[in-house]
């Protein structure tokens, strides 16, 4: 109950109180010609040693952008993957990585992206890409994110951002698109789906 109560006040806050200046990320542009993220865009190295960039072999990646000092859309959306991730076969959890993406590498290095995403699941990985590659992706995959001062926080700023789990196989195809969810179901009958094709 606590945790709708603090997804459903920030959600409030996400989509309506954030500013109205424009985003530094333009979304990508409408297109029926398949979204295919360049390997190079990728190639982060977890402080883990875990992922250094998409393997062909592997079946399926889900992307998750976000930021370890968000403090309730991020939560909420890696537990939900970790939730997926629980209902899963131990078979069918050997077939998806999960990708903790960070939209604010100046604050969250390597190794702290790693342990923030360590708390949800074993099996997703906390990557800090340079800014280089945060725009290439988000610009790629339509990713919408805006650093927002916040004078009267010891944070001094924060990330607006969008909220969606990117499903891309072993070559960075773009499968499907799934926004923020409550519920896991929806991201395990996407796996399952995607990885029995």
């Amino acid at each position: 109950m606590t945790i709708l109560i603090s997804f459903a006040l920030g959600f409030a806050s996400f989509r309506f109180f954030a500013p109205d200046e424009p985003a530094p990320i333009a979304t990508a542009p409408a297109s029926t010609a398949p979204i295919q993220v360049p390997a190079e865009l990728l190639n982060i190295t977890s402080s883990d040693g875990r992922f250094s960039g998409l393997q062909p072999t592997q079946a399926l990646y889900i992307a998750y952008f976000g930021f370890t000092h968000c403090p309730d859309v991020c939560p909420t959306s890696l537990a939900m993957l970790s939730g997926a991730f629980n209902a899963l076969s131990p078979q069918q959890l050997a077939a998806v990585q999960g990708l903790f993406i960070t939209l604010d590498p100046k604050r969250d290095t390597p190794e702290k992206s790693t342990v923030y995403a360590g708390y949800f699941h074993p099996n997703i990985v906390g990557l800090t890409p340079h800014e280089g590659q945060l725009l290439g992706l988000s610009q790629q995959l339509g990713v919408y994110y805006k650093y927002v001062d916040t004078p009267d926080s010891a944070m001094e700023y924060s990330v607006d951002h969008s909220s969606f789990f990117y499903l891309l196989d072993g070559q960075g195809r773009l499968l499907e698109r799934i926004p923020h969810t409550l519920d896991p179901q929806p991201l395990v009958d996407a796996i399952i789906a995607h990885i029995d094709n």
